[in-house]
């Protein structure tokens, strides 16, 4: 297991897995054939999946900088959601983009002297909170898809209220400095894959299919950060 997460934050660290990773999304946004066919919605989230995937592989590393990237790729992210009918997974992004404002300030009263951010651990009492946090978010993404009279099918509604609450409660994590936030990142993007491969937008899931490994890099990452500390 330690060769493997070993071999994970080598992938990581490497100068040119930032590239490789922007490289995969702009292959998924030609493969859509903009030139010919321009279609808004994959315009918006090629945005986004630039932004975003620069914005995870620095906060994965423990970067403030991923903060900032993070507030251009969650305006983008929630339009091309919102184009898409996919209610779950656009409404989080109002948060997440208070949240990144969040981290900028909290992050920077929190580095060592590499400029990296402090991790922490947590608790059982902690573990519990998030746990109901999330099940009250799931309820509520019910509620707003059935206020606003989104026409879901029955996986995208399922889907959507999942994605909404792992995201609003993983976030939190991660702007709090847990390192348990990698865990649910991990089960989020499996979701977002899924969902957005049933409702046809091979950028956003090949975007968040990049977000799956680097999830299990910053779960690696982090948790290397944890025991040091």
């Amino acid at each position: 297991m330690n060769k493997l997460a070993n071999f994970i934050i080598t992938i990581g660290r490497n100068r040119f897995y930032p590239y490789f990773c922007v490289l995969c999304v702009t292959l998924a946004f030609l493969y859509t054939d903009p030139f010919n066919n321009f279609n808004l919605r994959y315009a918006v989230s090629y945005a986004g999946a630039f932004c975003g995937l620069l914005c995870v592989i620095l906060l994965a590393k423990r970067k403030n900088l991923g903060n900032v990237l993070g507030m251009l790729a969650v305006v983008a992210e929630c339009c091309a959601n919102f184009l898409g009918g996919n209610i779950g997974a656009g409404l989080p992004t109002f948060y997440y983009f208070g949240s990144h404002v969040y981290g900028l300030i909290t992050w920077q009263k929190n580095l060592d002297s590499h400029q990296h951010v402090k991790v922490r651990s947590l608790s059982e009492q902690a573990f519990l909170y998030t746990l109901i946090f999330l099940i009250i978010a799931v309820f509520f993404n019910v509620y707003l898809t059935n206020a606003i009279g989104v026409d879901n099918t029955i996986y995208q509604l399922i889907t959507n209220c999942f994605i909404f609450g792992l995201g609003v409660v993983a976030q939190l994590l991660l702007m709090m400095r847990y390192s348990f936030n990698w865990y649910l990142w991990v089960i989020l993007n499996v979701l977002v894959i899924g969902l957005n491969i049933y409702t046809n937008n091979i950028i956003i899931a090949t975007q968040y299919l990049i977000y799956l490994f680097n999830a299990i890099y910053g779960i690696c990452e982090w948790k290397n950060s944890e025991q040091k500390q």
